[in-house]
C-alpha cells in the first residue's frame, strides 16, 4: 500500500506550485480576501471563513448573537461539507491530498490533523498549532450546533424587561418621570 500524505501549505505557495494531473486541493481564503489563483490545480474546493476560534463558553456569552457576530468563522454546515469532501477524496483513493490556507498553518494544519487522525495521513511537517475550533468541528460538525440553537431560541423578553426598568429608574433619578 502506497502511503498517504497531506501536504498543508501556505497560499502563495499554492499559487506558485505546478501540481501533479489531478492533485486535489483544498484552498481556505479569509472571506474579505480575494480568492486563490490556482488555475494549474484541476480539483480545487474552497471554502471561506476566519481563522478563528469559539467554546462553548464564547456560544453562552454570545448566546442569541452568535451567529450574527461570529457568521465568518466556520460554522456546523461548512465543517459537514468539508468534513465529506475529505472523506470522498480519501474514498476516492487520492493518496496526496493538498491543503492550503492563508500562512498554512492553522486553518490548514487542522484539516492536515483531520487526515492524519481520522485517515491515517502522514503531514509534510509537524502540525504545530492547528485551529481547534476547525478541527473539532471537522471531527463532530454538531458539536455546538444544540447549544447555539437552544440559546437562539431562548427568551430574552426578561433582559429586555430589565433595561426598560433600568431606564425608567434613570429617568426617575434625573427628574424626568415620578
Amino acid at each position: 500500500m502506497a502511503p498517504k500524505n497531506v501536504y498543508f501549505i501556505s497560499q502563495s505557495e499554492a499559487e506558485r506550485m505546478t501540481p501533479a494531473p489531478g492533485s486535489p486541493i483544498i484552498s481556505i481564503t479569509d472571506p474579505d480576501k480575494p480568492l486563490a489563483a490556482l488555475p494549474r490545480w484541476e480539483s480545487v474546493y474552497r471554502e471561506s471563513f476566519y481563522d478563528g476560534g469559539y467554546s462553548e463558553s464564547t456560544i453562552k456569552a454570545m448566546k442569541g448573537a452568535f451567529r450574527l457576530n461570529y457568521a465568518s468563522y466556520i460554522c456546523s454546515g461548512q465543517a459537514r461539507k468539508l468534513a465529506s469532501h475529505i472523506d470522498d477524496l480519501v474514498a476516492a483513493g487520492r493518496e496526496e491530498i493538498f491543503v492550503h490556507c492563508y500562512f498554512g498553518e492553522s486553518r490548514s494544519g487542522a484539516v492536515a490533523k483531520y487526515l492524519q487522525d481520522k485517515h491515517g495521513y502522514t503531514p509534510n511537517k509537524e502540525i504545530r498549532k492547528p485551529n481547534r475550533t476547525v478541527y473539532e468541528l471537522l471531527t463532530d460538525p454538531d458539536k455546538y450546533e444544540p447549544l447555539i440553537q437552544s440559546l437562539e431560541t431562548q427568551d430574552i423578553s426578561t433582559e429586555r424587561s430589565l433595561l426598560s426598568r433600568m431606564w425608567y429608574w434613570v429617568l426617575v433619578a434625573a427628574g424626568v418621570k415620578r
